[in-house]
C-alpha cells in the first residue's frame, strides 16, 4: 500500500518532552506511507516553535479529554484528503520503524483497526501490550505481555488507543470515539463498537511502539485522576442492561477491596484516592439509569 496515506494524531497533555519525542518519531519513521500530522494540545502550554515546521497544532485548553481530542484531530485533516487509515497516540507514545507501513498491510479487507507491541518506554524488554481482549466476568481488558506471544499476526478482541491504526472507513461507518468517555475505557468502546459493526481487529507484530506508562496522567502510580475516571465509564461501553447490573455489583465488591488496600498503601494520605475512587464508582452506578 505505498500509496497509502495516513492521519495521525497525537494527543498532547501536561510536559511537552514526551510530545517533542513522540512527533519526532512520527515524522522521523521511514515508512513509505504518506503522513500527515495533527496535535491536539489538550494542556493549552505547545507553541510552534517546540515542533517541527508545519506540524498543525490544534488549541483545545478546555482539555476535551482523549477520545474527544482524537475526533478533532480527525475532524481538521483537508476534507479534500483520501487517508486511508488514522493513527491515534498517546503523547508518551513513540513508534518504531516500520509502524506505518506495518499497519497499512494489516488493514486488510475487513480489518477495522490494528495495533501490535507495545513495550515498556523505561525497559524496552518488557511489553506492556502484546495482545489482549476482554475479561467478561469482570469487564475489564485482559493485556498479554509475553515475548512468545507478541511475535505473531492475530485477531485480538481489544486494542489499546496508546498507539492504535484504525481503517478510515471504519471509522466513518462507528463515528469515531464516542465523547462520553473523558479518559480510559474510550478504546475499549470503540473496540467493542467496530466488533459489532461486523470488523476485526488485527495485531501485527511489525507494529512496534514504546510507551512510558502514566508519563501524563500518572496511571502508573494509580493517581487520583487515574482512579476517578477509569472506574466512572466501566460499564458505559456494554450494551446489555442485565450484564451491566451483573457488572455493577462485581465492581462495588471491588472498589471496597481496592478501597481498603489504598488505605493501607497511603495510609493518612489515602484520603483524595478513596474520595476519586468513590465518586467514579458513584457516577457508573448512575449511568446505569441514565
Amino acid at each position: 500500500m505505498t500509496d497509502a496515506l495516513a492521519g495521525v494524531v497525537i494527543v498532547h497533555y501536561g510536559n511537552v518532552d514526551p510530545t517533542i519525542r513522540c512527533t519526532a518519531s512520527v515524522l522521523g519513521e521511514p515508512s513509505r506511507i504518506g503522513r500527515r500530522l495533527v496535535v491536539v494540545d489538550n494542556s493549552g502550554n505547545l507553541t510552534k516553535e517546540m515542533l517541527v515546521a508545519g506540524v498543525e497544532i490544534i488549541r483545545r485548553p478546555d482539555n476535551p479529554g482523549f477520545g474527544a481530542a482524537i475526533n478533532a484531530g480527525v475532524a481538521a485533516f483537508e476534507p479534500g484528503e483520501r487517508f486511508s487509515f488514522y493513527v491515534a497516540l498517546n503523547n508518551d507514545a513513540v513508534l518504531d520503524l516500520g509502524y506505518l507501513d506495518a499497519a497499512a498491510d494489516a488493514l486488510e479487507v475487513g480489518v477495522g483497526a490494528a495495533g501490535g507491541p507495545i513495550r515498556d518506554g523505561l525497559d524496552d524488554s518488557k511489553f506492556w501490550y502484546a495482545g489482549g481482549g476482554i475479561n467478561y466476568l469482570t469487564g475489564t481488558v485482559r493485556q498479554k505481555r509475553s515475548m512468545g506471544s507478541s511475535g505473531q499476526c492475530h485477531d485480538v478482541g481489544y486494542i489499546p488507543a496508546t498507539a492504535m491504526a484504525i481503517s478510515a472507513v471504519a471509522w466513518e461507518e462507528v463515528n469515531g470515539f464516542d465523547e462520553r468517555y473523558f479518559l480510559y475505557n474510550e478504546d475499549l468502546d470503540l473496540c467493542l463498537r467496530l466488533r459489532r459493526a461486523g470488523w476485526r481487529l488485527r495485531f501485527d507484530p511489525g507494529m512496534n511502539s514504546f510507551h512510558r506508562l502514566g508519563g501524563s496522567t500518572g496511571s502508573a502510580d494509580r493517581s487520583p485522576l487515574y482512579l476517578e475516571n477509569l472506574t466512572t465509564t466501566r460499564f458505559l461501553p456494554f450494551q446489555s442492561r442485565p450484564y451491566r447490573l451483573y457488572l455493577a455489583g462485581v465492581h462495588s465488591m471491588y472498589n471496597v477491596v481496592r478501597g481498603l488496600g489504598l488505605a493501607v498503601h497511603h495510609g493518612s494520605r489515602s484520603g483524595p484516592y478513596i474520595s476519586a475512587l468513590v465518586r467514579g464508582h458513584l457516577r457508573a452506578l448512575a449511568s446505569l439509569v441514565s
